[in-house]
């Protein structure tokens, strides 16, 4: 790599160097909080929606386990039904 040394008599052809875009510091300082707002805004918006999935997904894993239980005690009240209905049936033979 060349390095130049140049005096303050020198002159430079600016033309020639890339275009770089000016900033001010406000203007750079605007972007940065308008920047970090934007990832705050995201966080914020990403925690509620983790909480809303979490939230139906606790719904839902309710809802299976009132379904689950509510199938057991109808197999249960089968087969007490089935029970009842065997000894009656027992007793009927048993008075013959």
């Amino acid at each position: 790599m060349e390095f130049l040394c140049l005096s303050k008599d020198t002159l430079v052809d600016w033309s020639l160097l890339p275009q770089v875009e000016l900033v001010s510091d406000s203007e750079d300082n605007v972007e940065v909080a308008t920047a970090k707002v934007r990832e705050q805004h995201w966080r914020e918006e990403e925690a509620k929606r983790q909480e809303e999935e979490a939230k139906a997904e606790r719904q839902r894993q309710k809802e299976v386990q009132k379904a689950e239980e509510v199938q057991k005690a109808e197999e249960a009240q089968r087969q007490e039904e089935e029970y009842r209905a065997e000894m009656a049936c027992q007793t009927e033979i048993a008075r013959r």
